[in-house]
């Protein structure tokens, strides 16, 4: 359950900084390819915070299966 809220929250992570970074770019830039970048920064922010929030979820439940086996 937990892992699937994860999954959610990455997704929405990934969506919210890509339509952030288009939206940030608009208003800049409008005629350019400024929301292009903006949005594909976004999207690689997106993905590097996910992957770390999933890892960190990962050790933790390492340490409560480790620590509730003792």
């Amino acid at each position: 359950m937990m892992l699937y809220v994860l999954v959610i929250q990455l997704f929405f992570t990934v969506a919210g900084l890509s339509i952030l970074g288009i939206y940030i770019g608009l208003k800049i830039d409008p005629e350019g390819t400024l929301p292009t970048i903006l949005a594909a920064t976004g999207l690689f922010l997106g993905v590097i915070v996910s992957f770390f929030t999933i890892l960190q979820f990962i050790r933790s439940e390492e340490r409560y299966e480790r620590s509730s086996q003792d």
